[in-house]
Formats: C-alpha cells, sequence, structure tokens
C-alpha cells in the first residue's frame, strides 16, 4: 500500500462550493478532504485509506446526480445481465471514455444524465 498522506495535505482541486481549499483531514470515519473555509463552508470529499481523493470533488447538485447515475449504472451488473467488468466496459464504449475516465466520481452533472439516458436506452433495447 502507497504511503499515506500526511494531514493538511492541499487537493489540486478547489472547492467546489466556495472555490477555496480542500485539505485532508482525519475523522471518526476515516479520512476525507475538508473546505478551509469550515464552518461557513461544509463542503467535503471523500478520500482512500491512504489520503487519495475518491474521484473529484462536486457541488451537492453533481453528486446527488452521480449517486443516482451509479445507481442507474449498477443495474447493468448487480441484475445479472453482465459482469462487473463487462459493465464498465459498456460504460468506456458507450460514453467514449478511456479506462481513466470511466468513474462516475469524476462525471460531470452532463455526463451522468447522459450516463442514465444510455443504461435505460440498453435496458429498453436489451
Amino acid at each position: 500500500m502507497p504511503d499515506v498522506l500526511p494531514l493538511g495535505t492541499v487537493l489540486d482541486h478547489p472547492c467546489p462550493e466556495c472555490g477555496g481549499q480542500m485539505v485532508l483531514r482525519n475523522s471518526r470515519y476515516g479520512l476525507f478532504y475538508g473546505c478551509t473555509g469550515y464552518p461557513e463552508c461544509r463542503a467535503a470529499h471523500g478520500a482512500h485509506a491512504d489520503g487519495r481523493p475518491l474521484g473529484t470533488p462536486a457541488d451537492a447538485a453533481t453528486k446527488k446526480l452521480r449517486i443516482e447515475a451509479h445507481a442507474v449504472f449498477d443495474r447493468l451488473w448487480k441484475g445479472g445481465s453482465m459482469s462487473r467488468s463487462a459493465a464498465y466496459r459498456w460504460l468506456r464504449e458507450a460514453m467514449e471514455l478511456s479506462e481513466a475516465e470511466a468513474h462516475i466520481g469524476r462525471f460531470t452533472s452532463e455526463q451522468c444524465l447522459a450516463l442514465m439516458a444510455k443504461v435505460d436506452e440498453h435496458v429498453s433495447h436489451g
């Protein structure tokens, strides 16, 4: 496992809510990136156990769409119609993304909406 990033590490991406800096912090739930504008700005973003960010920080509306898009996408492989790896291969092809880009945690709102439409079309034409 890679070394754990030190607390206070500044994320390259600015806070999606206020534009401030996001820094690595610890909580009883584990590592996360929090806005230095806290408590006025309560933006937060998840981190892996080694401190690497989970995807790209997003505003509340985009986070909500990412959750919805993941739930729709997960139907492809959790329902048994294809394996998880086949579903992600389908996602890359359908969205014309590289393997590095094919992470819903990095998607924009527009990409989330497009993915949900493509999954619905795929399922209905199964």
